[in-house]
């Protein structure tokens, strides 16, 4: 790719480079910081700049009514695929690494890499357990005076869901399907850590390289990433709603069918929601579990973060009763902690004595609940036990 374009807000950024790159894995023999190999729990690249996986390629092209598609081939071992779909928001890619090859006697770890003319001022974004987002900034640390002594690993951050640059008028978003490792090693640059194949172990435990085979060969990784261009007062919109079904997406089964499809589909029901309406774009159904026969425990979430989007980032109010018209009306509805362990209203939290002497609560002022009628604050998670009639 040498551009991304969003046509409907007029921005665009150019790829200066995109593709497939490694990090030789250092070797070391572990009897101090100085020498500490890369290994399962280290990542400590030999260089500080990751090369091509190779400098040609082969790329095939494919046009259709509803995608355009590239097959972009470096070796026999790594590969990947750009799609955009004619009513998808996002580029899609799919990522084919291994078996890694080692005949030259030299540990792999390769990324994926976006190069973009984005002025982000050493700033990146990355998010915590697919939930909140936090600011990084390279070479930096909040807390002390950070002392640079590994360029590239002391810069890499946990990539759960997604990763970020932005200027003031675009924002690049990376939706991962896993987590990954990730950084930002220069201004409009994002990183992302796909597979490793390592020769020396690391001595902090395990005992072996980190250099997994099956059937005599290394092990083959597939993976998907999303790339969105937005503004960054619009992006959370799209690539909160995003990471959402990249991660819950369809999964589809398949098996022998003993009758045929007009005798199967006139004895078994087709399709089946619980749900008589669609519920807020904002909120989440993380629990859907049945512990009685009419006892039901619901969890739901509002997975936007507080001023991340004017509409969005919202208190959301929606009827509960939604998820269960199909299944009965609700006749009591109590709100549980958590962990569903306790009714929330018998919880007493220890209040604190804070160091300036002043009385704080460590929990924020309990919902209240109108009917079956629930809100939802940001990042708000709410559990309840459902009795219907």
């Amino acid at each position: 790719m040498h551009k991304i374009v969003n046509k409907d807000k007029q921005i665009a950024i150019p790829l200066a480079a995109q593709g497939l790159y490694w990090y030789p894995s250092y070797p070391g023999n572990n009897s101090g910081p100085d020498f500490q190999g890369s290994g399962a729990y280290i990542f400590r690249p030999w260089w500080q700049e990751a090369r091509p996986v190779n400098d040609s390629r082969t790329i095939i092209c494919t046009l259709t009514e509803t995608v355009q598609s590239a097959l972009i081939i470096y070796n026999d071992w790594a590969s990947f695929e750009v799609s955009l779909h004619s009513e998808s928001l996002a580029i899609e890619l799919e990522w084919t690494v291994g078996p890694i090859a080692i005949d030259d006697n030299i540990g792999k770890e390769v990324i994926m890499r976006y190069d973009t003319d984005i002025e982000s001022a050493a700033t990146f974004y990355t998010d915590a357990n697919g939930r909140e987002v936090l600011q990084r900034i390279r070479d930096y640390r909040p807390t002390w005076n950070y002392t640079v002594t590994e360029p590239v690993s002391g810069n890499y951050y946990p990539v759960n869901s997604r990763i970020w640059v932005k200027d003031s008028t675009r924002q690049f978003t990376v939706l991962t399907d896993r987590s990954e490792g990730g950084s930002s090693m220069k201004d409009g640059s994002i990183e992302v850590m796909l597979h490793r194949r390592i020769l020396h172990d690391d001595s902090l435990g395990v005992g072996e390289p980190l250099n997994e085979t099956a059937y005599g060969q290394g092990l083959v990784v597939r993976g998907r990433h999303s790339l969105i261009l937005e503004p960054p007062t619009t992006s959370a919109r799209n690539h909160r709603v995003n990471a959402q079904r990249m991660y819950m997406h369809t999964l589809a089964t398949y098996a022998a069918p003993e009758l045929s499809y007009a005798d199967y589909s006139s004895k078994y029901r087709q399709t089946w929601s619980a749900l008589s309406s669609s519920m807020p774009i904002n909120v989440h159904l993380l629990t859907f579990d049945q512990l009685k026969s009419k006892q039901y425990l619901v969890r739901v979430e509002h997975f936007f973060e507080l001023n991340e989007d004017a509409v969005y980032s919202q208190p959301t109010t929606f009827d509960l009763q939604s998820l269960f018209n199909s299944l009965g009306s609700i006749k009591e509805l109590l709100e549980l902690t958590l962990g569903a362990n306790m009714q929330l209203a018998d919880v007493h939290r220890l209040v604190w004595v804070t160091t300036e002497g002043e009385v704080s609560n460590s929990t924020s002022k309990q919902s209240s609940l109108t009917g079956t009628m629930v809100t939802l604050n940001p990042m708000q998670i709410r559990t309840f036990q459902v009795t219907l009639q």
